[in-house]
């Protein structure tokens, strides 16, 4: 059987050589092969660790006499053993490039949070780059129909392009993708091959190679600080820096919805620029070559034309490339295509095609040994050439190989069915568009009056950003479902993206029997906005009176009356935080109990600001700005109320995870809300008491050892200092030695602070710490992990989480107010939902847990006096607002928000993430609260 197989592969190998030799159709034998550049075949032979893991296609580089080549540019072949590329280095080549071939150009699309451009290479024939204003208004025609009709689309099609764009370095530590990317870019420039002459001539291709390039610069700096010449795979010290980018992690990936982070913008705004009829991000995480498309359940409300589509492009990636005798390429068996939350779906949700692969990268540029699983050497219909289970010597040009080599054979298909291409993209364009003409919801309306009008703007901001269309009601608008005064915010669905507005304004339903999502379930925005978006089936909408919204509105707030005191309602407003702070010279009480003024009630909650010197013109600045209405009496409402002392505020962020805290520093700094920077060696000094009242810990992707004894010491000294060296390191926040963690040192400072009357809040995973590592008492988990993901890694963890008897993979699920006078519920229903993510789940809190097996040692009776916040709606309402859960009934009844006093202070424990990734604002206010009502809640009031 082996020699037989070698012999087939042989076979192969030599077919597709001569394939490559002479194109597609070997009738063009007149076109001459390309010369390769002398001594690329060798050092690209040498660098790479078998020859199964070469292609013809990338075996040499060819030669020009007037291009430089990447190895005439950096002296090397790209992949070579033990070198990296920063991100200056790439753009410099790639500029280079661009001076000297008419075939390339290089556009700034936008700027890093740390002041690096980011840019976007362009390789067509010369036709192509000569034509690219008028080929990237044909795309923009052919992506809304509604001013392209059929006729005139088939005339555009005739002679315009697909745009194909690759993004690579999103993920620092996924290493390859750079290099990867400066040699295609350099081949197809300069290669004759016919192949390579049909993809120019048949395509526009983008090459981003650089997308995070603050993470890129860190990354490298980081390889020659700590990892160069060091081989022993498994004994690796950290292999990624503490940051990438000022605020995201891994998560940079998981912003398309929000586009928060400078990466996302700029390659939003490259999309809408160029409407690309592919978005191809390149990732790291598996052997050999992954290509994307998920295994379902896929969300209905994209086209089904993408799905064939990129099921279609990933076939013949596995195709071409198995053909070739490469191993280990594969398809469908990653991730279910439900979600589309990603940098790529920018695509998905805008009727191009979002696709990736994830190719076995190494973290570092040396030649290593590396493991092939046995349950990824087994042969099944969507890898059916798998690699050899056990060692395999493995390298940064063997990577390349891969994702060079999936890249040609994705050119090449598009270039072959570029006239196709076009025309789906446009038939699914079009399909969007009649369905909203045709078929009920004919629109969503968006009451602005609903407690919250600056949320309400940033919900409609939200949806422009996207470029989904939206207007506003100019007089009262009635339907057959109801009326909706003038101001209303009115999503018609008769526009090109009509299903990705239906996709974010209506609850998500995951199927049950849908198996494990690889991440949220759950992205409807009026549920994460805790606001209302009424779908209407009455067609006469389009016949109302709207005007178009054309940027995000900003609702200016009212002052009534000219003081002494000022009172502001609370009808659950977001921006109470930020006016907390901007108003923080001045005393603020809030009212424990409902009271009237001038026959208005307000509710507990509610701000009293006594009569003070500037007062009146300060409240009149915060009003404009935060879109606040503020009431004026004559005296001072006779109600119980506490005083609302502005917390000094702050963020631990542990090196060992800073990904999910980079969103609470994100949320603050956007609100302009001051803090400090806390970092483990901060901890470990003590003293916060005295610097501190509130200690925010957010969520990570740790367990309990791990949030305490942090990056292994073995490791350290690792310093994390802006050095001539590593001029990229020490933002935001630097460290002689980012190793150790906080250790038992650190607990006992943060129990000391607790004690001595501070307020200890804690989310999502992040509550391990206070309830499991003994500072809270009485506490016992009962369920679940942490939640990451088993193919990102910590499969053992990720187990945890998700055969946990209850889960809720990112889902918007139904909770109760135990205390609905206590502080957090101020502007809240007593009966709620939340954003719920996979996490530990805890038992009600008991008097004290089992302290040796006897009779009289057991369990003492429960304690729910702790409890702020319950699984679950009492009243019976489904628990699952959007998305999906499992084993409910385990949760329901259980701890959602603890509020434990310990010593003289108290820990607030939330068992999810009121700050997920700047999605969820609507739970956002219940974390405000804790901080602005930090005194009430140390001194147990009310």
């Amino acid at each position: 059987m082996t020699r037989g197989f070698t012999m087939t592969r042989s076979a192969v190998l030599q077919l597709a050589l001569l394939w490559t030799l002479g194109g597609h159709a070997l009738a063009q034998s007149a076109v001459s092969a390309d010369v390769p550049e002398a001594g690329s075949a060798e050092a690209i032979a040498v660098a790479t660790g078998d020859s199964h893991f070469l292609s013809p296609w990338v075996s040499s580089v060819p030669q020009s006499a007037s291009v430089p080549s990447p190895e005439k540019f950096f002296g090397r072949i790209m992949g070579a053993p033990g070198e990296f590329v920063d991100s200056a280095k790439a753009y410099a080549y790639c500029r280079a490039l661009a001076a000297a071939s008419p075939r390339v150009r290089v556009f700034n699309i936008g700027r890093s949070e740390e002041g690096r451009d980011i840019i976007t290479v362009a390789i067509a024939d010369e036709a192509g780059i000569r034509d690219l204003d008028k080929l990237k208004a044909a795309t923009a025609a052919l992506a809304d129909p509604r001013r392209t009709d059929p006729a005139a689309a088939e005339k555009l099609i005739s002679s315009a392009r697909p745009i194909y764009y690759f993004n690579a370095a999103l993920h620092s530590d996924e290493t390859g993708s750079v290099e990867a990317v400066l040699e295609l870019a350099y081949r197809l420039a300069v290669s004759e091959q016919p192949m390579i002459q049909g993809i120019r001539r048949h395509l526009v291709v983008l090459i981003n190679p650089v997308s995070n390039p603050d993470g890129r610069d860190k990354v490298v700096e980081w390889f020659y600080r700590y990892l160069k010449g060091k081989t022993d795979y498994p004994n690796l010290p950290r292999q990624s820096p503490p940051y990438w980018s000022k605020y995201a992690f891994v998560d940079i990936n998981r912003d398309t919805h929000q586009q928060t982070h400078e990466t996302t913008k700029a390659v939003h705004r490259m999309f809408h620029e160029w409407h690309p009829t592919v978005v191809h991000d390149l990732h790291e995480g598996m052997p050999f070559l992954m290509t994307w498309n998920g295994t379902g359940p896929y969300n209905p409300n994209i086209d089904p034309i993408t799905y064939a589509e990129f099921l279609a492009l990933s076939f013949h990636e596995v195709e071409t490339m198995t053909a070739m005798g490469m191993p280990g390429v594969s398809t469908w068996n990653f991730g279910e295509a439900f979600a589309h939350l990603y940098l790529d779906s920018v695509a998905m949700n805008h009727n191009s095609i979002g696709r990736g692969y994830e190719t076995f990268g190494n973290g570092t540029a040396e030649t290593v040994h590396r493991t092939v699983s046995p349950e990824e050497s087994t042969m099944e219909w969507y890898r059916p050439l798998p690699p050899a289970a056990g060692d395999v010597l493995w390298s940064s040009r063997d990577n390349l190989n891969y994702q060079e080599t999936g890249a040609l054979a994705a050119l090449d298909y598009s270039a072959r069915n570029s006239t196709e291409m076009l025309r789906n993209f446009y038939k699914k364009s079009w399909d969007s568009w009649q369905k909203g003409l045709n078929s009920p919801p004919y629109a969503f309306l968006i009451p602005e009056d609903q407690g919250d009008r600056l949320r309400v703007a940033q919900l409609v901001g939200r949806l422009l950003a996207q470029h989904i269309e939206v207007s506003r009601a100019t007089a009262s608008v009635t339907l057959k479902d109801g009326a909706y005064p003038a101001g209303t915010y009115v999503v018609r669905m008769d526009q090109p993206y009509r299903n990705y507005a239906v996709d974010l304004l209506t609850p998500q339903h995951y199927p049950k029997d849908g198996g494990e999502p690889y991440d949220d379930v759950s992205w409807e925005l009026p549920a994460h906005y805790h606001l209302n978006a009424v779908p209407t089936a009455d067609a006469s909408v389009r016949s109302a009176p709207l005007s178009p919204v054309t940027e995000m509105p900003h609702p200016s707030g009212n002052v009534a009356g000219v003081g002494p005191v000022f009172l502001l309602k609370d009808t659950g407003q977001e921006s109470l935080l930020a006016a907390r702070y901007r108003l923080s010279g001045f005393a603020v009480e809030v009212a424990e109990r409902p009271f009237k003024v001038a026959g208005v009630d307000f509710p507990e909650g509610s701000w009293i600001l006594p009569a003070q010197d500037g007062l009146a013109d300060a409240v009149r600045k915060s009003a404009a700005e935060l879109g606040l209405d503020f009431a004026s009496a004559a005296a001072v409402p006779d109600v119980p109320r506490h005083a609302a002392k502005p917390a000094r505020v702050g963020v631990w962020v542990p090196w060992a995870d800073t990904d999910s805290i980079g969103w609470v520093r994100y949320s603050l700094d956007q609100r302009k809300i001051p803090y400090t920077y806390v970092r483990d060696e901060d901890i470990r000094s003590g003293g916060l008491r005295d610097k501190l009242d509130v200690l925010l810990y957010g969520h990570v992707d740790l367990e309990l050892a791990e949030q305490i004894q942090g990056i292994p010491r073995k490791w350290g000294p690792m310093p994390f200092k802006k050095t001539p060296q590593t001029p990229s390191f020490g933002t935001p926040a630097e460290s002689d030695d980012i190793t150790g963690g906080i250790g038992w040192q650190g607990l006992a400072q943060i129990q000391e602070f607790v004690e001595s009357g501070g307020l200890l809040l804690t989310l999502g995973s992040g509550s391990m710490l206070p309830l499991e590592a003994g500072i809270v008492r009485g506490v016992r988990r009962s369920a679940g992990g942490v939640p990451r993901s088993s193919q990102g890694g910590g499969s053992e963890s990720a187990a945890a989480a998700q055969q946990a008897g209850a889960r809720t993979p990112g889902a918007h699920v139904r909770v109760t107010f135990d205390r609905p006078d206590h502080p957090i519920a101020y502007g809240y229903p007593s009966r709620s939902f939340v954003f719920r993510q996979n996490f530990p789940l805890y038992d009600t809190p008991r008097r004290w847990l089992r302290m040796a097996y006897c009779t009289s040692c057991l369990d003492g009776p429960e304690d729910r006096s702790g409890i702020v916040m319950e699984w679950g709606d009492r009243d019976g309402a489904p628990f699952v607002v959007s998305g999906q859960a499992w084993g409910e009934n385990r949760l329901i009844g259980r701890p959602a928000i603890l509020d434990m006093p310990v010593g003289h202070g108290h820990v607030v424990a939330f068992n999810f993430n009121p700050l997920h990734r700047d999605l969820n604002r609507g739970d956002q206010r219940l974390l405000w609260n804790a901080i602005i009502n930090w005194q009430a809640i140390i001194e147990a009031k009310p």
